[in-house]
């Protein structure tokens, strides 16, 4: 009896070890058979975020919305044919916003100033409403621990420009963020916009000067609208001075007389509003931000013929602007 207990123990054993050999073979089988898909799906992945951050930075207009916009389509193909990854959509999400980005064609200081945010188109804001669908598809199949942090800004930023979310609902979402300094420039910089927006205005003004600024024009425009939209005009007005002494750039120069003329209208300092917005309208007199608030300068200080001229040039301009219609009573 003792034998043949043993002899089935040291079947049954053996018949265990079999098996265990028999999936291990199996596992390096299919590994070895589909090693080269896998590495394709990384090789993708990789490749299609290389094209992404080449296009965006492409300097014609036109090319990198076209460039965006075919990427839109492979990472959707993409996808599709991995329905089960989560990076795949989390890709997907990434692209739709950098295309949006795109039609939005402007600086992302500008994103500070709610009439940019309520002028966004319906064509562009559907891009970034298929970001957030996408980001949450990845959510969904990855789990929450699974979204990475630039990632994460990513679906905050399309979250903010689609007015999908409060902004403070929003700079929630963005306090998961586990170690902001390896976020990109640009999610710095939307991760600080957000953080001011919703009233942190230390702990964006803060991100902004140690790693939200880079030795470009971008880059100390960005910094004088944190210093703007944080409530601190003194530095914002040094920052704009500064700019307006280095720079060649007459666009650059006709934003910072703008950006100076609003400011010093609202501090009731009326002179010096006049002399910058007029200044920004010898450089392009057909601008309608500059009429508009030229016209609210010379209404302040009494001479309401001419705020109504320049109110009325607007609509001769643009016949659908809201602003001068409020301002006209019609």
């Amino acid at each position: 009896m003792y034998y043949r207990y043993k002899s089935k123990q040291r079947r049954k054993i053996t018949t265990k070890w079999i098996v265990n050999i028999l999936l291990i073979v199996a596992v390096v089988f299919v590994v070895h058979q589909y090693h080269q898909y896998i590495f394709f799906w990384k090789y993708t992945i990789n490749k299609l975020q290389e094209k992404i951050e080449i296009a965006s930075k492409q300097p014609d207009v036109a090319i990198r919305q076209q460039q965006l916009k075919d990427l839109c389509t492979a990472a959707y193909k993409y996808a599709e044919s991995n329905p089960l990854s989560a990076d795949a959509y989390y890709l997907l999400g990434e692209t739709y916003c950098n295309y949006a980005y795109s039609l939005l064609n402007k600086p992302i200081y500008s994103l500070y100033d709610e009439s940019v945010l309520q002028n966004i188109s319906v064509d562009i804001r559907q891009y970034f409403l298929l970001s957030i669908k996408a980001i949450n598809k990845g959510i969904a199949l990855g789990g929450r621990s699974s979204i990475d942090d630039n990632t994460r800004v990513v679906q905050a930023a399309s979250l903010y420009c689609s007015g999908y979310y409060p902004v403070n609902e929003i700079y929630a979402i963005i306090q998961k963020v586990s170690n902001i300094h390896k976020l990109s420039l640009q999610n710095i910089r939307m991760y600080s916009m957000i953080a001011i927006k919703s009233g942190h205005y230390e702990e964006g003004i803060e991100l902004v000067k140690s790693k939200g600024v880079s030795d470009n024009i971008e880059g100390r425009m960005f910094l004088a609208a944190s210093y703007l939209y944080a409530n601190q005009q003194s530095n914002a007005i040094i920052q704009y001075r500064n700019i307006l002494q280095n720079s060649r750039d007459n666009t650059i120069i006709k934003e910072v007389h703008i950006e100076l003329g609003k400011i010093f209208y609202r501090k009731g300092v009326y002179a010096q509003s006049l002399e910058h917005l007029n200044a920004a309208l010898q450089i392009d007199d057909h601008d309608v931000q500059c009429k508009l608030w030229l016209g609210k300068v010379y209404s302040a200080v009494g001479n309401v013929s001419q705020a109504k001229a320049l109110w009325s040039e607007v609509l001769l301009l643009d016949s659908t602007n809201a602003e001068a219609k409020r301002l006209l009573g019609i």
